[in-house]
């Protein structure tokens, strides 16, 4: 009974995560679509960007993936797409990624991608503010 029962709830978090990916992908396809419908070219998908921190005194080093490098009017920018509540940008994780990537290319300025209500934002940073 309790291997039923495993096989039962490894079977159920298969299938969960199924559909969480087909809804990325299906997001992923409408993304692509607004993204060309508001004039951005699609430059690379998957950009790979690489940063490093330092963790007591030693240097780490790691890598993050942006859905989409695109080009619109001879400027480019990251675009991250996000469906549902991860779509927000009140959303603090969604916030916290789009800031990395920011940082990281060294740009103020990110494209959001809410591929379930439609609409491409365009996010800024300001990177210059000190604590004293």
């Amino acid at each position: 009974i309790l291997w039923v029962g495993w096989r039962l709830r490894i079977a159920w978090k298969n299938f969960l995560f199924s559909l969480v990916r087909r809804r990325g992908r299906i997001g992923e396809d409408i993304a692509i679509n607004l993204l060309k419908k508001n004039g951005y070219e699609i430059v690379q998908s998957q950009l790979p960007l690489t940063g490093s921190c330092i963790v007591d005194g030693k240097p780490m080093d790691f890598n993050v993936r942006v859905d989409y490098l695109v080009e619109r009017n001879g400027l480019k920018y990251l675009a991250e797409v996000k469906t549902g509540d991860a779509a927000d940008p009140k959303n603090i994780g969604t916030r916290r990624q789009l800031f990395e990537y920011a940082a990281l290319s060294r740009s103020e300025q990110v494209l959001l991608v809410d591929a379930t209500s439609k609409k491409v934002m365009l996010i800024g940073f300001n990177h210059k503010q000190k604590i004293d």
